[in-house]
């Protein structure tokens, strides 16, 4: 006895009479668009699948292949990043800190207590402002509370990071036009121009 094969609407049919359903349709001049025959199992049995659950299939087959793609394509950008920073930790370290100082005033001030208002109640501003008692001018807590207040502070600390961060960019066009200058001059020397 033959096994059954199950088919994509939930029936079963012998082989043989598969075979025979598919010289049927075959024949039909609509074959081509309805009916195709995918090797699925890993047994190796035939199933008959229309156009759309084929098209279901391949787009699910397709988005694993992108997916693939995409994996491999982000483990390349971070290897190179990490091969970056090993090279150029001084750089790294110094964009880091342009960040830093970038995202002070929006995200770390008040998430440490600073707020426009004044240090929040119960929060790292809060306490050191009791501990410190009187707050001088100019000192470290009067220069951050100015900076979450929008004062004088906020212009300082964004201009840093800002600046640190154009420096770097210069730096980095700068060693970008030397290659690119080094290796014209390389290919002129090769075809003797």
């Amino acid at each position: 006895m033959e096994d059954e094969i199950l088919l994509p609407n939930g029936s079963s049919s012998s082989p043989a009479n598969l075979r025979e359903r598919n010289l049927r349709l075959a024949g039909t001049p609509d074959f081509g668009e309805k009916f195709v025959r995918v090797l699925l199992q890993p047994h190796h049995k035939w199933v008959i699948l229309d156009s759309t659950q084929l098209s279901a299939l391949l787009g699910r087959l397709r988005f694993s292949e992108r997916l693939a793609q995409l994996q491999k394509q982000l483990r390349k950008y971070a290897i190179s990043f990490a091969r970056y920073i090993h090279e150029h930790p001084g750089e790294t370290v110094f964009a880091l800190l342009c960040i830093v100082a970038l995202t002070t005033v929006p995200i770390i001030l008040p998430a440490i207590g600073f707020s426009s208002a004044g240090p929040v109640a119960g929060s790292l501003a809060a306490i050191w402002q009791s501990s410190i008692g009187f707050v001088a001018a100019g000192s470290p807590f009067a220069f951050l509370q100015s900076a979450a207040m929008g004062g004088a502070a906020a212009g300082w600390i964004y201009g840093a990071g800002a600046a640190g961060l154009g420096v770097l960019a210069g730096k980095k066009a700068k060693d970008w036009a030397s290659a690119w200058w080094k290796k014209k001059k390389e290919e002129e020397e090769e075809h003797g121009e």
